[in-house]
């Protein structure tokens, strides 16, 4: 019954994105940033074939990834009409993990993932983008290629930390006006968010005017958490109330869900098909409505509600949609 409420939920999610996919070409390289000891941010860029210009969405992936993170859902993007661009971490990413790959146990997960969670790791992923743009902003073979007045950023994880952080998020480990804060970041999108480690939640996140879309789910756990219960991650979600916010929940994903690892490896769960169809449609009309100003995709946010349904729960913060859709509060909101 769960399956088949999920596949609906999946068709309904897709009914109005119907429109035919533009073709894209994948381009890997690295950049390398003199000002910061020559540290190389790997890339890869997802290009839509045609004229353009077209707007730009930056992902960052989370922590252990790579550039080839959320591929199902960033190639949706790219099909969709928007230059995409996914960025490497150096110090966060998949080198922490060692040549053999992930490691079996959730032990060796938990101690490779440490080396990752240095200060100095962060604060590295967060000045690749502001980086990783002026790079896009310059290169010749984008020249009327890319919209830069219309730039979106999305993350998984820690990549979703790195957005919130883009979007300005105030870091307990750093001055209250944080030079990471990216005001050239116009919509969001968080997969997996956290609540603030260390921070109230109203005053981490009152900075925030940045429309955003949270995803997370009621199996969103991994051995890094500060969180009690998964629903905790829709933490960001109920603080911020500086702009349009979207929250979709939903029954039985997890945190492996938005990374896409488990289309890689031929492993998915039932569940998992029907689920990326909404990660991908209800992302990609996001991005229409704030990066490319459809007003259709705009109206049909504010019945996010009812179409999740019966998938999960989709929750509302919008004046332009009426009263925001009740929600339990979690800790530090109550």
């Amino acid at each position: 019954m769960r399956l088949r409420g999920l596949i609906l939920a999946a068709a309904l999610a897709l009914a109005p994105l119907a429109a035919q996919a533009v073709e894209v070409d994948v381009v890997r390289g690295e950049w390398t940033d003199a000002a910061r000891g020559g540290r190389i941010v790997p890339y890869k860029l997802y290009l839509p074939k045609g004229a353009g210009p077209f707007p730009v969405v930056v992902h960052s992936h989370g922590l252990g990834g790579n550039r080839e993170a959320s591929t199902y859902i960033l190639q949706a993007v790219a099909e969709a009409g928007y230059v995409v661009v996914t960025l490497q971490h150096a110090g966060s990413d998949s080198g922490i993990l060692g040549g053999g790959g992930r490691p079996a146990t959730e032990a060796g997960v938990v101690a490779a993932g440490r080396a990752g969670m240095t200060a100095e790791a962060a604060q590295g992923r967060y000045g690749d983008l502001p980086f990783a743009l002026d790079q896009i902003a310059k290169d010749p073979a984008l020249k009327g290629k890319v919209d830069l007045a219309h730039i979106g950023m999305s993350g998984h994880s820690f990549g979703a930390l790195s957005t919130l952080t883009a979007v300005g998020q105030r870091l307990a480990s750093a001055p209250a006006e944080t030079r990471y804060a990216e005001p050239r970041i116009k919509a969001a999108i968080a997969y997996s968010p956290n609540k603030p480690r260390g921070d109230d939640p109203k005053a981490a996140f009152a900075r925030i005017k940045t429309p955003m879309l949270h995803f997370t789910g009621s199996a969103d756990s991994t051995p890094f958490d500060l969180e009690k219960t998964p629903f905790e991650r829709t933490t960001p979600y109920q603080a911020i109330s500086g702009a349009d916010q979207y929250l979709i929940y939903l029954d039985g994903a997890d945190h492996a869900l938005f990374g896409g690892r488990r289309l890689v490896t031929g492993q998915l769960k039932p569940i998992d098909p029907p689920q990326m169809e909404i990660v991908k449609a209800e992302t990609v009309r996001f991005w229409n409505a704030y990066l490319k100003g459809d007003k259709t995709a705009l109206a049909e946010l504010c019945a996010l509600p009812k179409r999740i349904d019966p998938a999960g729960d989709g929750y509302v913060k919008a004046p332009r949609c009426g009263p925001p859709t009740p929600i339990a509060p979690v800790d530090g909101l109550r």
